[in-house]
């Protein structure tokens, strides 16, 4: 079973000081948090919360109103009069997830937390999915339109993404991505799954996680301006539309440069994404050092995808055969080699049992 508080546990309450508060919080494995110090900080890592506070005053529920207004996969719990009709409406609009007695066990919060995960998964693989293709249409139309790029909107899609993989697993996820939707936005959504597993299970922290599942989603974004006839061609494309589907990387780039916030990391990777170690990739012939580990993750992700997403002109690869593929294009020195024996170990764990049997 997943361990649902990795993401960890906020109790939070009037009067932290209070050793009885404090004597609560321990048996939550946890420390009391001040309601009035409570900050967009302590909410970063979108932890399971428990709210021991009185919901009727009006200054508290303006404070958590602005603190709460957006919503990931935590579990919220609020330990309140059950009786009071007031306090359950406001808890409700807080986002509870569960109302509680005031009087609850430490054990019966556990209980509801793990409740929350295992009622939530099912839909939340669906809401993120769809709050991903979502992100991917409104950021394609926004590159053929020119218009500002939604920053805000694509950080909070991504976190949202990466809690979702990592609560339901990638297979899940990628089989609910191959089941709905097909073609461009597969695609983009099967890196973004790839990338955004592989760094959560290689330990990396979560702002770095949101940011490699962003890079993910967008590394295709200049396919917005290729036309469709080419973008969506069964076959192999010849070599004047190989050239035109080329300029996609800094299609997409030059629009993000001019019309988004995005980092200059992420900016990188989709501007990079089809460079190689050896100089043999595009569009400008990088190589070695000069290609980032950003980039060199989403790439890996990428032609991970390609090799094991169904296509009309070819059956999927197994991760097995995938990651041969990757195996044999880091040995010719195209892909870093320490990082696909990585990305293998942890994303296609059969790999380590065939090695050792072969």
């Amino acid at each position: 079973m997943r361990d649902n508080y990795r993401r960890g546990l906020l109790y939070v309450t009037e009067t932290p000081n209070s050793l009885e508060y404090k004597t609560f919080a321990r048996q939550l494995m946890t420390e009391p948090t001040g309601v009035r110090t409570l900050t967009d900080a302590d909410l970063a890592q979108d932890p399971n919360i428990v709210f021991d506070v009185d919901l009727r005053s009006a200054s508290t529920m303006r404070h958590l109103k602005t603190l709460l207004q957006r919503r990931g996969l935590g579990c919220r719990i609020f330990l309140a009069d059950t009786e009071t009709g007031v306090v359950a409406a406001n808890a409700r609009q807080l986002g509870a997830d569960a109302i509680m007695s005031s009087r609850s066990r430490p054990d019966a919060i556990f209980r509801a937390i793990e409740a929350h995960f295992s009622v939530t998964a099912g839909d939340t693989v669906k809401h993120s999915i769809d709050m991903g293709v979502e992100a991917l249409d409104d950021s394609f139309r926004s590159l053929v339109e020119d218009q500002v790029f939604d920053t805000n909107g694509m950080t909070n899609t991504s976190g949202i993404i990466a809690d979702a993989i990592d609560q339901a697993g990638i297979q899940e996820w990628m089989n609910a991505v191959r089941g709905h939707h097909v073609g461009t936005f597969q695609h983009c959504m099967l890196v973004t799954a790839t990338a955004s597993a592989f760094a959560r299970k290689s330990g990396m922290r979560r702002s770095d996680v949101v940011t490699i599942t962003a890079a993910g989603l967008l590394h295709d974004i200049g396919k917005a301006a290729i036309p469709l006839d080419i973008l969506d061609k069964p076959g192999a494309l010849s070599t004047e539309e190989m050239q035109i589907m080329r300029q996609h990387p800094v299609a997409g780039y030059d629009y993000l440069v001019r019309r988004s916030r995005i980092a200059p990391d992420t900016l990188r990777s989709v501007r990079s994404h089809h460079e190689f170690l050896d100089g043999s990739g595009y569009p400008d012939g990088l190589s070695g050092s000069q290609i980032d580990d950003l980039t060199r993750i989403v790439t890996i992700a990428d032609v991970y995808a390609a090799l094991v997403e169904r296509r009309a002109y070819k059956p999927p690869k197994t991760p097995l055969e995938a990651l041969s593929v990757l195996t044999a294009m880091a040995e010719a020195g195209k892909l870093e080699l320490a990082l696909v024996r990585e990305f293998g170990r942890i994303m296609v764990p059969d790999s380590v049992n065939h090695r050792q049997a072969g």
